[in-house]
């Protein structure tokens, strides 16, 4: 059967700090795990090209047990002496260069997998989807990363997975099979599904959508838009890659790529290109452009104020419901709250509009005290 033709790629002192020393004892076994088709596509069996692991000069004892299984050691060292001293290493940007430079450089490769939850590599993960590629990195459930990588990556192992990996044997093939089925992958340990929040938005809009009356196609379209403006807000000014477009679009009702059950592809568009041209009619804020093989390359334009992480800061979400307008407040006839006097006693407040006490029930006073001094 067809192997899917793979790089590894193993930021070793990010991996090491989350699983510690069974990562290197039981190396053979985590390996064939990813080799018998763990979060590939289709469970397809991988055929690594190229496998190399990146470390701090602290763990170049592990060398020969990394050799022995087929890897490409690189020591990382840092220069700065801030740096040594407080044990980083320049991995980061060396797995960077390597992971573009064998892109470019080894023909036909079908998949990347950076064993990393360092959040820094999400541009290298847009820019090697960009080119066609397929993308699987490592995340922590206990963390925001794994949450991050699963809107960005096509793959994702977690943690917990990885370690159970540390015990995994490759099942026995069943007679009437031409190979053992793939690995089973462990559940979260936090939560046994975790929705995407763009998900979310989407279904959010599709209510409130039907809820004001759209004709259908005009609620598609823009739909449509406001799900790849609320994708392209993650990495604004960046290209989108085709499939994550795709995939996000995917959770839309009715979209899909090719026709069947007598729906038209591509929202009644004719084809990806088409679409995205009348998805930036209806938002200006994405940009489509041709290229000079055919292709379009798409950008979102994020306008406006942004926050540390580059989002939007004040500004709502494409796909969130139109805000309640605030009702007017309710005059209410009360008291002057007492003014702070500083320890001193409230003055009291006259009131002109209280009226002045009658004078009839004195001068009935005085009729009944007449008797009485006449006695």
């Amino acid at each position: 059967m067809a192997r899917l033709k793979s790089v590894l790629l193993v930021d070793f002192d990010n991996i090491f700090a989350a699983t510690g020393m069974a990562m290197v004892d039981t190396l053979p076994k985590w390996l064939l795990w990813l080799t018998d088709g763990a979060l590939s596509e289709k469970g397809l069996r991988r055929k690594f090209v190229s496998k190399r692991v990146y470390w701090n000069s602290q763990y170049d004892v592990h060398r020969e047990a990394f050799q022995a299984a087929g890897f490409e050691t690189f020591d990382c060292r840092a220069h700065a002496k801030t740096k040594i001293a407080s044990g980083k290493s320049s991995a980061d940007i060396v797995m960077t260069m390597d992971a573009i430079e064998l892109h470019h450089t080894m023909r036909g490769i079908d998949e990347m997998v950076i064993l990393t939850t360092d959040s820094d590599f999400v541009p290298v993960v847009n820019r090697l989807q960009l080119a066609g590629l397929r993308v699987v990195t490592a995340g922590k459930e206990t963390d925001p990363t794994y949450q991050l990588y699963s809107e960005h990556a096509d793959g994702v192992i977690h943690i917990g997975a990885l370690k159970t990996a540390f015990d995994y044997e490759r099942a026995p093939r069943k007679w009437y099979k031409l190979r053992s089925d793939p690995p089973v992958i462990a559940p979260l340990r936090q939560q046994a599904e975790r929705r995407s929040p763009l998900m979310k938005k989407v279904r959010e809009a599709v209510r409130v959508e039907k809820a004001n009356g759209t004709p259908d196609a005009v609620q598609q379209i823009r739909l449509a838009a406001d799900i790849v403006m609320q994708l392209g807000a993650r990495t604004p000014d960046q290209p989108l890659p085709r499939n994550k477009v795709i995939r996000a679009l995917e959770g839309m009702e009715g979209f899909q790529t090719k026709y069947g059950n007598r729906v038209k592809p591509w929202l009644g568009q004719k084809n990806f290109k088409t679409l995205m041209h009348k998805l930036s009619k209806e938002n200006p804020d994405i940009e489509v452009t041709e290229l000079a093989d055919k292709t379009v390359r798409i950008v979102c334009r994020v306008r406006g104020p942004r926050g540390r992480r580059g989002r939007m800061v004040g500004v709502p979400s494409p796909l969130a419901p139109p805000p309640k307008k605030p009702e007017p407040p309710v005059e209410t006839a009360s008291e002057k709250p007492p003014e702070k006097s500083n320890g001193k006693a409230p003055e009291k407040v006259i009131d002109t509009a209280v009226e002045k006490p009658a004078e009839k029930p004195a001068a009935a006073e005085t009729q009944v005290d007449a008797p009485a001094a006449a006695d």
